[in-house]
């Protein structure tokens, strides 16, 4: 008999874990089916590998799937198409696994009476807070295609403007990773060998090359211990992450980098326009609103401002008026939100100002895209130059080399 792990619904439809044990995985499924659970995983606790969790962490879906499906789902609803077809049809048409697992447990759970929005809900790896109270206004609404177009709007937004930014940082971080494999190729291997040469002749060389011959032997003969300091500082920060504390003192930290602080600002303030017009141009109430969105803007610090902001309308105060003195907040949305709600066009003017930001988001980043290109051939140019420098500086001196007192 062996331990296994499990997770299983419960006939409230409730997501519950514990251990149990059995022969093997079928005859465990058997026991929890008996005991009225519906299983949803079931793995041997003595074969689990254990590692930090940080590693553990499962990868999001793609981003492009879920728009996909999301559009997909729209157009079937529209079309008039059965949910139960349509969740079936959507789980053959995507590529990723957790989806198509998801889906299939979804179609199974709506063909069984549950709820859609209760459906989605019990699978979080893979629908955030935001798709799933944008299921529960489409259902209680009457809208549901509208909601989902809508949905996959806001969804196809945020992917653009994420997208753009990795690729904005794409080409120097190719750079910086091949001048530095480079870097570490000469190290090992170019410069020991001038350092034989050099050594023959038994002469004083140039500080420039004494000091590249140095770092030259840390990397040769200590290079695996800094090859362990580096990997454990990044351990000892993604553990940090983990932490409460750690996550938000970093995501805090990222509005104060220069350049990127202000880039990232504009970029999580874009984010919460759109998804507040998004959810109160659906019909969801301004607390319910916040209370969702100060969940999913993927910043700690920023989310609290959100919940401190929740809090402050949910006791009556205006929500530009509690926006006020909050220091990630931008004037402009501020002011924009001010406007809204005298003139009842909140929703609009929230979704016009998010796509200034994203429009002023694009534009920063060609223009950092323009800078940073030169900046790195300048600086790679000029440790080329140190490095030609000091392998070559005791040659043009060869003579003192070769005869030291001629």
């Amino acid at each position: 008999m062996a331990l296994y792990l499990y997770k299983a619904w419960d006939a409230k439809g409730t997501l519950v874990a514990g251990e149990v044990q059995g022969e093997n995985a079928r005859t465990v499924k058997a026991e929890l089916a008996k005991k009225g659970l519906i299983p949803r995983e079931v793995s041997s606790k003595e074969m689990r590998l254990e590692l930090p969790s940080f590693l553990r962490r499962k990868r999001k879906v793609e981003s492009k799937e879920l728009i996909a499906i999301t559009r997909q789902f729209a157009a079937l609803f529209k079309a008039g198409v059965a949910m139960d077809r349509i969740l079936t049809l959507l789980t053959r048409q995507t590529s990723d696994p957790r989806l198509q697992q998801a889906l299939g447990e979804i179609q199974r759970n709506v063909s069984g009476g549950v709820a859609l929005s209760e459906a989605f809900s019990r699978h979080p790896d893979c629908f955030d807070e935001l798709y799933v109270n944008m299921l529960v206004v489409g259902e209680h609404g009457g809208g549901l295609d509208k909601t989902l177009t809508q949905l996959a709007e806001v969804l196809a937004k945020e992917h653009r403007v994420i997208a753009s930014v990795k690729s904005a940082t794409l080409y120097p971080r190719i750079v910086i990773t091949v001048f530095i494999l480079v870097f570490t190729g000469m190290m090992s291997y170019v410069v020991p060998r001038f350092a034989d040469f050099y050594a023959g002749y038994g002469a004083t060389l140039p500080l420039p090359t004494r000091m590249m011959i140095g770092l030259s032997d840390i990397v040769v003969h200590q290079g695996y211990i800094v090859l362990l300091v580096v990997l454990a500082g990044i351990f000892g920060f993604k553990s940090v992450l983990l932490t409460p504390r750690g996550r938000f003192q970093w995501d805090r930290l990222q509005f104060k980098f220069p350049v990127f602080g202000r880039l990232n600002r504009m970029v999580v303030n874009a984010r919460f326009a759109h998804l507040v017009s998004a959810l109160y141009r659906s019909g969801v109430s301004l607390s319910r609103t916040l209370g969702v969105v100060g969940k999913v803007m993927g910043n700690k610090a920023y989310e609290g401002e959100v919940q401190e902001i929740n809090l402050a309308v949910q006791k009556g105060t205006p929500l530009s008026i509690a926006m006020e003195g909050k220091r990630f907040f931008t004037p402009l949305l501020v002011e924009s939100v001010a406007v809204g709600e005298q003139s009842g066009m909140l929703d609009e003017l929230l979704d016009s100002t998010a796509r200034f930001y994203d429009e002023e988001v694009s534009d920063m980043l060609s223009r950092m895209t323009t800078l940073i290109e030169p900046l790195l051939l300048v600086g790679i140019f000029f440790m080329v130059g140190l490095l030609a420098l000091a392998i070559f500086l005791p040659m043009w001196n060869v003579t003192k080399l070769i005869l030291p007192g001629g």
